[in-house]
């Protein structure tokens, strides 16, 4: 986890973090804490560059404070490369309503604004960023992020760059997950094209990446086993009495065999990410 905030014997009153899986974080290229409120942290996953800007705006605030906040903000995204995968999420306090912006806001959101919705707008619009809170029709109870007191709204936002538009796939809140919260756990869920050319790394799980398989299911018919067999028999040679050697030449007689006589399956390519 990555973090900032106040001191330990200071009262929490604001402060932001960035959990990353334990099996990614050799992934991390490197990360910074811009305020109290902004943290950034880069990776690198399926070859492409992902910035990730967690946030924490002001609740009560006086307006220059909010205004700094975003401020700042905004002097972070100007830092980030064009080209780069951004996602900007965390707890805004703006309700922007569900008044659209071309190819930024949708109607999928609350029908409620608040004095910092015009922040959030204006900060999206400029920078061609999309409020996927906004674009994805769900129920009520999928939708909103905070509830507390008999009021509830949608203030946890997952924003995304043009970049990423592409390859988003959804957004919903899930409210069983315990966290100890009047926040709702909200998630955003991507699909990224993989290629086949991708070598297997047994120490990379981030899309699941497996050798290739065989065919075997084909062996169960009389001639192709036979077949597997003759080209078997074919591409075995004598034996060296050397362990390491005579493996590698049993293994290359078996793989080349079965590349020639079932084939491999077919390698499914989509993978999925989540954030």
């Amino acid at each position: 986890m990555i973090y900032c905030g106040v001191p330990a014997n200071q009262w929490a009153s604001y402060g932001v973090a960035i959990a990353i899986r334990e099996d990614w974080k050799h992934k991390i290229q490197d990360y910074a804490w811009i305020s109290d409120r902004i943290i950034e942290t880069r990776l690198k996953v399926l070859n492409r560059n992902f910035t990730i800007v967690g946030a924490y705006a002001p609740v009560e605030a006086k307006e220059q404070d909010t205004e700094e906040f975003y401020r700042e903000l905004q002097q972070s995204i100007d830092k980030i490369p064009k080209k780069e995968n951004i996602i900007l999420a965390g707890d805004f306090h703006g309700r922007i309503g569900h008044q659209p912006i071309p190819e930024c806001i949708e109607t999928c959101g609350e029908q409620v604004t608040n004095h910092k919705e015009a922040a959030m707008r204006h900060l999206c619009a400029f920078n061609q960023l999309k409020i996927t809170n906004s674009f994805y029709r769900h129920k009520d109870i999928h939708k909103f992020t905070w509830e507390a007191r008999g009021t509830r709204s949608i203030i946890d936002y997952i924003i995304i760059n043009d970049t990423l538009k592409s390859n988003i796939e959804d957004k919903r809140v899930f409210r069983g997950s315990e966290i100890d919260s009047d926040h709702k756990l909200v998630e955003s869920k991507f699909k990224f094209l993989t290629h086949a050319k991708h070598s297997y790394n047994k120490t990379d799980k981030t899309i699941d990446k497996k050798p290739p398989t065989f065919k075997v299911h084909l062996l169960e018919q009389e001639s192709v086993r036979t077949q597997y067999r003759n080209r078997l028999k074919g591409k075995l040679t004598p034996l060296t009495g050397e362990i390491d050697t005579d493996w590698l030449k049993i293994k290359e007689a078996i793989t080349k065999a079965a590349e020639e006589s079932i084939g491999y399956e077919k390698w499914k390519n989509r993978k999925w990410l989540r954030t």
